[in-house]
Formats: structure tokens, C-alpha cells, sequence
């Protein structure tokens, strides 16, 4: 059998071996693995549907639903947007306490702390959610936490650490995760600093499914200690924008992020016998990440290979892809 062959036939022995993995745990909606707890909440599971539809306009509600309930599932969606507005999930202070408070819920009734406005609309979805909709959301939520946690206790540590060299700063202590059908406007998406993160990340995208979900779980939590202009890469980029004079893209700390969690997922898994995963950066290249891949690929690359420190190849990447001055 030919080398690559034989790859192909590793990878496939090791999905074989998740996917038989997450048939025999479907009866977990939940699970902790080292820092990491995974579950499938239903308040989270609606509340991020219905945010979905009110804030995106996705005007495909839940399939069981016909006659009176369509036009209760559609009220709970113009209420939601009402009370939602334009704010955002990731950085509006009320709408990340809605969303801890749920995420903690595992009663009929919701607690006091969620906002009187959210719990009506929440409160009269649920039993329409129930009945039509959440019993294929949490199916596809186990299997992917049962996907999910062997890749993580074979990996997380392992690349929890790895980050954590990389940025120069402790990886989170305590991951939350929940997951959903629905994950904001790209799948997924984290709040929380420095040792805690609560991230969200949807079972039905299929960027995050199969060995994808173990770059997720890395590169979520990874937002709790990299920033813009803040944390880890973010300050340091701050720092010598500031000796350079140079104002780096407003997206390069992401790109560095993303590169970072796809190589060393990619790196965890090529010493698992996977040798052809697919980092998600590649993709991302051809939406808005194109300017810097020549850069990634050639300072970054050697930062992590431990060719060159972590500030020369910032400042490199800096002066490589940084904007032409206003004139």
C-alpha cells in the first residue's frame, strides 16, 4: 500500500472509530473533558435559533410547524428582533449575561436574571420548539459532542499547551461549550478572557464537523486570550505599530489566530495519522485573508517551526502587509 493510500486509510480508520464512538454515546447531553464541558441546552438552542431568524432574517422556521403555530413561531421571531435590535451577541453585555443565564437552565421556567422581555418570547417558543424542531437540534448536537470528545481527550491538553507556548500566555482553564443548530453569523463564536471562555459553536455547520471540531475547540476558546488590540498577538501588534509607524489590517490578529489553531490542529492530528487534514485558514485565504497568506506562510510558519522569535515575525508580517500610509 502506497503512502498516501495507506494516510487515507488511517484517517478513515480514526472517523470510523469517532463516528462508532458518538453512535454509542447519544444519550449524553453532555460531558466534561479536562477544561472542557460540551453540551446541548435547549433555552441555548432556541434562543440562538430565534436570534438567527430575527437579526439575519432566515425565514425558514422549524419544519413541524403549520396554521396557528406558524404564526406563533413567526411572532416569537418579530418579538425577538424587537427585543434584540441591532445589537450583538459577542460584545452587548445583557445579551452575553442572556445568554450564561440560559446556557445554566435546566428547568421549564427560566430564572429571574433573564431579562422579562427575553423570558416572554423564550417562554412561549419553547413548547412550539419542542414539538417540532429540538429533538433533531439535540440529535446532532450529541453526535457531535460524542465526535467531538475523544478528539479532545486524545488532543485538548496537548494542544491547549501548544497554544499557550505559541501566544506566550496560559491557555483558558475553564471552556464551556455549548452547542447548537444556530451560531451567530459564522457558526460560532466565544466570549469570556484571560482563564475562562464561553464558547458557541453550531453542529450543523460543516466547517466544524468530524476532525474540524477540534479546531474549533481550539481556536474558540483562543479568543478569550487574543485580541485585536489587547491580549496576546493584538498588544504586541499595538506595540510596534506604535516603534513602526505602520497600522496593521484591522483582521491581521485574526488571520494569526487562524493560522495558528489550523497548523497545530493539523500538526496534533498528522501525529494521530492524519496526514491530510485541512486547516480552515486555507478557505479563509479567498474571504478577506488574502493579502496575507505569503506572510502567514513564511514568518508566521517560522515562528511556530521555532526558526525565528515571535516578534521578529510579527514585525515582518507587519511591515509585509500593513497598509500604504493616508496620504
Amino acid at each position: 500500500m502506497s503512502r498516501n493510500r495507506l494516510s487515507t486509510f488511517v484517517a478513515a480508520l480514526c472517523f470510523g472509530l469517532l463516528v462508532a464512538s458518538a453512535a454509542a454515546a447519544q444519550d449524553r447531553a453532555s460531558v466534561t473533558v479536562g477544561r472542557y464541558r460540551l453540551q446541548s441546552n435547549p433555552w441555548v438552542n432556541l434562543h440562538q435559533r430565534l436570534l438567527y431568524e430575527a437579526a439575519f432574517k432566515w425565514d425558514k422556521p422549524p419544519a413541524g410547524l403549520s396554521g396557528e403555530q406558524l404564526k406563533q413561531w413567526a411572532k416569537a421571531v418579530e418579538d425577538y428582533r424587537a427585543y434584540v435590535g441591532r445589537r450583538n451577541p459577542i460584545f452587548n453585555d445583557e445579551l452575553i449575561r442572556l445568554n450564561t443565564a440560559l446556557s445554566g437552565t435546566n428547568t421549564d421556567r427560566l430564572p429571574a436574571s433573564v431579562p422579562t422581555a427575553a423570558q416572554k418570547v423564550l417562554e412561549a417558543a419553547m413548547p412550539l420548539y419542542r414539538a417540532a424542531q429540538w429533538e433533531e437540534d439535540d440529535r446532532a448536537n450529541r453526535f457531535w459532542i460524542a465526535v467531538a470528545e475523544p478528539l479532545l481527550a486524545s488532543a485538548g491538553e496537548e494542544l491547549a499547551e501548544a497554544h499557550a507556548k505559541v501566544y506566550g500566555v496560559p491557555f483558558p482553564k475553564r471552556i464551556l461549550v455549548d452547542v447548537t443548530s444556530f451560531g451567530w453569523q459564522f457558526g460560532a463564536y466565544t466570549v469570556g478572557e484571560g482563564e475562562s471562555a464561553h464558547a458557541v459553536i453550531a453542529s450543523t455547520d460543516k466547517g466544524t464537523q468530524g476532525f474540524g471540531a477540534l479546531e474549533s475547540l481550539m481556536h474558540e476558546p483562543s479568543h478569550a486570550i487574543v485580541g485585536a488590540d489587547e491580549g496576546a498577538i493584538g498588544s504586541e501588534l499595538k506595540r510596534l505599530s506604535a516603534e513602526t509607524g505602520l497600522r496593521p489590517m484591522a483582521n491581521l490578529w485574526h488571520a494569526i489566530l487562524f493560522y495558528t489553531s489550523g497548523e497545530l490542529t493539523r500538526r496534533a492530528l498528522a501525529r494521530r495519522g492524519v496526514a491530510d487534514y485541512r486547516p480552515f485558514i486555507l478557505d479563509m485565504y479567498g474571504r478577506g485573508f488574502s493579502g496575507f497568506r505569503t506572510s502567514l506562510e513564511t514568518h508566521w510558519q517560522a515562528y511556530l517551526d521555532g526558526k525565528v522569535s515571535r516578534e521578529d515575525a510579527l514585525r515582518q508580517i507587519l511591515i509585509e502587509t500593513a497598509p500604504p500610509p493616508k496620504k
